[in-house]
């Protein structure tokens, strides 16, 4: 480090050295030149320029420019040490596309040219323009002031000398010059009251220009369109939110159907071994089969015996043993059911829709309230 700044300043006392030699070199050229300049043509006296002076301030300027240097070599030094002391050292370094950003730099500079003296055109013509308005604005108010002068001596003539038909006496000048007087004063005031409305109008208009631009985000968009669409993306995001909520439920159940589905595969193992077992008992239970098969003679006996009872209680019921009306009946009721459903439903969605409509009414008294208040 030590070594890099000593190498560092004995650099930056070279380039002092040079750029003050340079200077000097520089200083010594302006001041021939300036002398052969300031001595042309003066053939009066040998010597015309006193040297001196031009000497001291040259003297002056190159301290001046020593001092500078020097600054801006410490001021060098000690961006160079803050950008090492923040291992920022890729700011030192020479960029790969120097030249490419010189040209841009150019580039830059030929088109700020340009634009500048497009400028300075502009101006020009505006100036030009506003000399001209201004030219014919001061000819139409003398014009207006000279028919406005002429109206009031025609008045003054006019008025001069008028008797009043009420009391048959003639009108004082003095009057006739208070009229007059009034009528000037009372132009002037309209005049300014007009011009005091051109300017509220205008200022009205780039008002409302102003809102316009910041009402437009883009051709075709405004602040209406994003605030709705801010309220659809808060929709939607409470729905991904409520769809969320609904996944994780699903998947707590999938967890505990995972569960029961173990212990069912667990059960039909245990099944399995008593099949097995009720297949060794099945023996057992062709024996009392055939046991049975001696009592079923005995059994269907007396199924006949109940058969004749219950068609002779069947023909004491009537109606009641018809199936279609039995039926019929049962679907009745569940038409019932089906129909009070569809009722609770219905009832449901209006009320679901009256809410709707009630929150869009409200959206439109605020936005007709903005709207408004814009205005």
């Amino acid at each position: 480090m030590t070594e890099s700044k000593e190498n560092e300043s004995k650099n930056s006392t070279k380039e002092a050295n040079q750029e003050n030699a340079e200077s000097s070199s520089i200083s010594n050229v302006a001041d021939d030149d300036t002398a052969g300049q300031i001595g042309k043509g003066v053939g009066v006296a040998p010597v015309s320029i006193d040297r001196e002076e031009y000497l001291q301030s040259c003297r002056e300027f190159s301290y001046d420019l020593r001092q500078l240097q020097l600054k801006n070599n410490i001021l060098h030094r000690r961006l160079a040490e803050y950008y090492k002391k923040r291992k920022l050292e890729h700011v030192l370094k020479q960029l790969d596309g120097a030249i490419d950003l010189e040209e841009k730099y150019q580039q830059k500079l030929f088109s700020y040219e340009e634009l500048k003296e497009k400028e300075e055109r502009e101006i020009s013509e505006i100036k030009s323009k506003v000399s001209k308005i201004r030219t014919q604005y001061l000819n139409r108010l003398e014009n207006a002031e000279k028919n406005f002068d002429n109206l009031q001596t025609i008045e003054k003539n006019t008025g001069i000398g008028l008797i009043y038909s009420m009391k048959g006496k003639p009108i004082s000048d003095k009057t006739v010059m208070r009229f007059l007087t009034l009528q000037k004063r009372k132009s002037e005031q309209s005049s300014a009251l007009c011009l005091k409305y051109i300017r509220l109008r205008n200022a009205v208009n780039e008002l409302e220009d102003i809102t316009r631009k910041l009402e437009m985000l883009g051709p075709g968009l405004y602040v209406a369109h994003y605030e709705q669409l801010c309220l659809d993306n808060q929709n939607y995001l409470t729905k991904i939110e409520e769809r969320e909520d609904e996944l994780i439920k699903n998947r707590s159940k999938c967890t505990e159907r995972n569960q029961i589905l173990a212990h069912i595969r667990e059960k039909m193992n245990h099944t399995d071994e008593v099949i097995e077992f009720a297949e060794a008992d099945l023996g057992k239970a062709e024996m009392t089969l055939l046991q049975a098969r001696a009592e079923l003679g005995e059994v269907k006996n007396r199924r006949d015996k109940l058969r004749w009872s219950v068609e002779e209680e069947r023909v004491k019921a009537g109606l009641l043993t018809r199936n279609d009306l039995l039926l019929d009946f049962q679907n009745a009721n569940d038409e019932v059911v089906r129909l009070r459903e569809r009722r609770q439903q219905l009832e449901q969605e209006i009320i679901k829709t009256t809410c709707d409509l009630r929150k869009t009414g409200r959206r439109v008294q605020l936005h007709n309230a903005t709207t408004n208040n814009q205005a």
